[in-house]
């Protein structure tokens, strides 16, 4: 055995006894569904911007977007502009006005957010079910755990599946969101740590400094394809040309208003504390988004036979084995971080959004609120167990790029639910019900059409129109019917 795998299997036991302390500590004030929701909303903002940083970007930054640059040269650096700047501006202009009306509605989700929002069981239940995508930002989760078992440890694939589907329910089933939030935190150190150390190695790989090393690189990948070093490349799935790149912009704005985000947002304990937390999440995203050079370095130093492999087979040239390991604890981390949150995510839409919210409210069951406060509980946790079930079956065979993979559930969700939240925030008057459950039907069946039809190449680029038709929709309709069927006020 290696001494990387060594390393590895130790480091692996010491952050999995970690994730366990934190997780039990979660379990241990886990009473409620609001606790296993969104932590009662009585967290500060330095963990949860480190949670926040550490859930939206996931092991696709080290695995996928890596592989991107390697795959696509230099055109693969508008991601790190793109989260750089659209991310954090959704972040912005999202986060504090729904954190402040959620003080008098006290909603769990982003369904319940909307559904109560709006008055509405169709948007709260209409936008549960659009949510779901999610399952397969869940699958590629896994899948890119599995990689790094099979990689580092010697797992086969559909072995690091099982292990890391097994690892992540197994905390969140007990602890909730305590849980999420606590082990993202401590998972978004270690992510900080190695965007810095993929970064910096460019000093001692290549001659001449920073400047002088990229232009090394230029100069490689040019004399190998041009389309490597251009602004955009036709061979891209994501950066072929300036409309897709305004699409990626407009759908990594949209993210910031993802459900394991946005619940996040709601576990905030002051809403006055929210600038410093999204400064405490710029901070992190930095670190975490120059491993993202870390592609380019690859593409003249190593050959793979699968483009998400290419970190991993640089940091095994440019450190010494315990970096290797470190990496591997970082990318299964990473994983972690998301996965985790959009189980607990999920698990409050079937639990909370659609039992509580709409079959015991309306009647549907009959139960007192304690015994359907105690079957929420009870179906959020089971909840989790399915989901890690159907995600794994889903990637048990590999998916050809994990980057894109996670687009399907992203741009899913922020088509058919930007338009009702921006609406709501920005334009109330606009904001009514009829519009809501217009626009998550229009979003979601636009970006369906181009996704099924293949009509457009980008995942990223489907996913931003889907959100403009959602918005043109919610602004159209609310236009005519504003006055009429209007939600209450937050």
């Amino acid at each position: 055995m290696t001494d990387a795998r060594v390393m590895m299997w130790v480091g692996l036991v010491i952050f999995l006894a970690l994730i366990a302390v934190l997780g039990y500590i979660g379990s241990k004030r886990t009473e409620t569904i609001s606790d296993f929701s969104i932590a009662g909303a009585s967290l500060g903002p330095g963990v949860l911007g480190l949670a926040y940083a550490s859930t939206f970007f996931s092991a696709s930054t080290f695995v996928g977007y890596t592989g991107w640059a390697y795959e696509w040269g230099f055109s693969s650096l508008w991601i790190f502009l793109t989260l750089i700047a659209a991310s954090p501006l959704g972040l912005i202009v999202i986060a504090k006005r729904a954190r402040a009306m959620n003080i008098s509605q006290k909603s769990l989700s982003l369904p319940d957010w909307l559904g109560d929002r709006y008055d509405s069981d169709f948007v709260r239940v209409g936008a549960a079910l659009i949510c779901l995508f999610n399952i397969f930002y869940i699958a590629a989760q896994f899948a890119a755990g599995a990689w790094i078992f099979n990689t580092l440890l010697g797992l086969p694939y559909d072995v690091g599946v099982v292990t890391i589907a097994v690892i992540v329910v197994a905390y969140v089933f007990g602890g909730g969101a305590y849980a999420d939030i606590f082990t993202d935190a401590a998972q978004a150190l270690l992510m900080m740590i190695m965007g810095l150390l993929v970064f910096v190695s460019v000093f001692w790989m290549f001659d001449g400094g920073l400047t002088a090393s990229l232009t090394e690189i230029s100069n490689t990948l040019a004399a190998r394809d041009p389309d490597l070093v251009a602004v955009t490349n036709p061979d891209s799935i994501v950066f072929y040309s300036i409309p897709a790149i305004i699409g990626a912009f407009i759908i990594q704005f949209a993210f910031a208003a993802q459900p394991q985000l946005f619940n996040k947002v709601l576990a905030l304990k002051n809403p006055k504390d929210m600038r410093r937390m999204i400064l405490v999440y710029i901070g992190a995203a930095m670190c975490f988004l120059l491993v993202i050079f870390g592609g380019l370095y690859a593409a003249v130093t190593v050959d793979v036979d699968n483009l998400d492999k290419s970190l991993l087979e640089y940091v095994t040239i440019a450190f010494p084995p315990i970096v290797s390991a470190f990496l591997g604890l970082v990318i299964i981390a990473a994983a972690m971080s998301t996965t985790d949150g959009i189980f607990v995510v999920m698990s409050t839409i079937v639990a909370n959004d659609i039992y509580l919210k709409f079959l015991v409210r309306r009647g549907y069951i009959d139960k007192s609120r304690e015994e359907a406060e105690r079957t929420a509980l009870w179906l959020s946790r089971w909840s989790v167990i399915a989901v890690g079930v159907i995600a794994s079956l889903i990637v048990f065979n590999p998916p050809e790029s994990i980057g894109m993979f996670i687009w399907i559930g992203i741009s899913g969700v922020a088509s058919g639910t930007l338009g009702p939240l921006l609406a709501s925030l920005f334009c109330p008057a606009l904001a009514t019900r009829a519009a809501a459950s217009c626009s998550l039907v229009a979003g979601l069946a636009a970006y369906l059409f181009i996704l099924l039809t293949d009509a457009i190449k980008s995942t990223m680029a489907a996913g931003s129109v889907g959100v403009l038709v959602g918005l043109a929709v919610m602004l159209a309709v609310g236009f005519v019917t504003r006055g009429h069927l209007k939600t209450r006020e937050g």
